[in-house]
């Protein structure tokens, strides 16, 4: 989506009326809104924001913010934790990690394989990348260090700025596509605000994942041309696997904005139920229908 015209320009006057109409391939929004889902989510501008206030039992029920708050809390009691020769974090601090259960792995749950690499665990190796891009940790000779901003936002006075912190590295710094094989890199998380946006349209009832695939696909319909291996199922197939993933089972799950309902398969799956979380209207505000 181009950007949109400066404002006061003639070009802006003409297409104004355009840009501020309600249309049905965004779900109401207008491409005003859309333009600022995209490229300033969270902004004033933007339908979804962060609410300013959250009580603390509710960021509580965040997985991805509670195993945040448990690394930096390991890091202030090691002081120094240095990594191995491949710069991951070593065995027992990993164990130690997921041991506080708050986002559970299905490979590691069913004892497909078991936490002994970084690599092992898709949670724990995403949080040790927006850790260290969010400034809250550092890497000096080998050894991973808590930052001067890491341990002020420790400060539970700071908790709302930490849980900011990580909503901002985590959709916008941190790269999505860098935990799967599929050729589309932006998919999910080109546009995830607007995967909220839709969550509070439409997930007071389980609905099939493939629901909000198909919503996603109608607005950017171009998606499907970034799949084209034919020895892999259809483009539309391969675009609904490849979005259920990266939005609803590794990444929206762990914010604590979505949750999985009966049956209890992989979330991936695009049949698998899918309800907005009862979390979603007290972490996000969105504003509903267009400008």
């Amino acid at each position: 989506m181009n950007a949109l015209p400066p404002a006061g320009s003639a070009w802006a006057a003409e297409l104004l009326p355009h840009n501020t109409a309600s249309l049905a391939d965004f779900c109401g929004l207008s491409p005003a809104q859309m333009h600022a889902l995209l490229y300033q989510p969270l902004e004033p501008t933007s339908v979804v924001r962060l609410r300013a206030e959250v009580p603390n039992d509710v960021l509580d029920h965040v997985p991805f913010l509670r195993l945040t708050e448990a690394f930096l809390h390991l890091l202030d009691r090691e002081g120094q934790l240095r990594l191995t020769p491949l710069g991951a974090l070593p065995r027992k601090y990993l164990r130690e990690l997921y041991a506080h259960g708050f986002i559970r792995e299905d490979g590691l749950e069913t004892g497909l394989f078991t936490l002994s690499r970084e690599i092992d665990s898709l949670a724990i190796t995403t949080l040790h990348q927006t850790t260290r891009l969010a400034g809250l940790a550092r890497l000096v000779r080998g050894q991973l260090l808590l930052t001067k901003k890491g341990r002020q936002l420790l400060d539970p006075v700071q908790r709302p700025a930490l849980w900011s912190l990580v909503v901002h590295t985590f959709t916008s710094r941190f790269v999505w596509a860098s935990h799967d094989g599929y050729p589309a890199p932006a998919v999910g998380q080109t546009g995830w605000a607007y995967s909220v946006y839709l969550l509070t349209r439409f997930g007071q009832q389980p609905r099939p994942a493939s629901f909000y695939a198909d919503y996603y696909q109608r607005a950017f319909p171009f998606v499907l041309a970034e799949f084209t291996d034919p020895a892999y199922r259809t483009p539309q197939a391969q675009f609904t696997s490849c979005y259920v993933v990266r939005t609803f089972e590794r990444s929206l799950n762990w914010l604590g904005l979505v949750e999985a309902v009966a049956p209890p398969a992989r979330v991936a799956h695009a049949d698998q139920q899918v309800l907005a979380s009862a979390l979603l209207a007290q972490l996000v505000e969105v504003k509903q229908g267009p400008a």
